[in-house]
């Protein structure tokens, strides 16, 4: 969305509470006179987008006793955290960015554990494996990768590679976001749950998703 430089005059009083709610909201000044003008012309900006995705990923979410939100979150990135069944309970913290003018992928999760315990990372680099052989063997076209403790998967919003979804409804990008966290805590929580035959287990939970979603991220 182009934006210009405009000269108004504004009282005192008025850029104060701007100001405050600009702290509030943990934008800058012209971010939030842009988007109370937006809202009053009933525009959708691209913050506005990006707030009421990430309003709809809080009240999926964090409704439940799985997902706690770490922060507030700024203008493109929220993060969540869950606890994983192991050693010492580690946090998974997920960090979900989107961006203003996508180009390609709407945005990126990023899925980390603060540990230092080098058969923990070995076990989570042993899952991030799975998972992208899993996602790559049923048409995901995005680039997984992991770095310095940080699994990167892009967000792109696709149609189910099964011909027999289920479902024909389609969902929000909150929605999917959402389904998508949920479904790969789960399977998370389940390698590392010692079950046999984890990865069939996986697998299944990740057809069962294709199955029940026309679309999906």
């Amino acid at each position: 969305m182009k934006k210009s430089v405009y000269s108004v005059v504004l009282s005192d009083d008025v850029i104060a509470e701007i100001d405050r709610l600009a702290y509030i909201k943990n934008t800058n000044r012209s971010n939030m006179i842009n988007q109370i003008l937006a809202e009053y012309v009933s525009l959708t900006t691209p913050e506005k987008r990006i707030n009421d995705i990430f309003s709809e990923l809080t009240s999926l979410l964090c409704s439940g006793e799985t997902f706690r939100e770490l922060a507030p979150p700024t203008p493109s990135v929220m993060s969540l955290r869950s606890a994983l069944s192991y050693k010492y309970n580690p946090t998974v913290k997920y960090a979900v960015e989107l961006y203003r003018e996508p180009n390609g992928a709407q945005g990126e999760i990023r899925v980390s554990t603060r540990t230092q315990n080098s058969a923990l990372i070995l076990e989570l680099l042993r899952f991030y494996n799975i998972w992208a052989g899993l996602e790559a063997h049923y048409g995901f076209c995005g680039q997984n990768t992991f770095e310095d403790g940080v699994f990167r998967r892009p967000i792109i919003l696709r149609e189910s590679p099964l011909k027999n979804s289920r479902s024909k409804t389609s969902l929000s990008a909150g929605e999917m976001i959402a389904e998508y966290i949920s479904l790969f805590d789960s399977a998370m929580k389940t390698y590392f749950g010692g079950e046999e035959n984890a990865s069939d287990k996986i697998e299944k939970m990740y057809y069962d998703y294709l199955a029940a979603n026309a679309e999906i991220i």
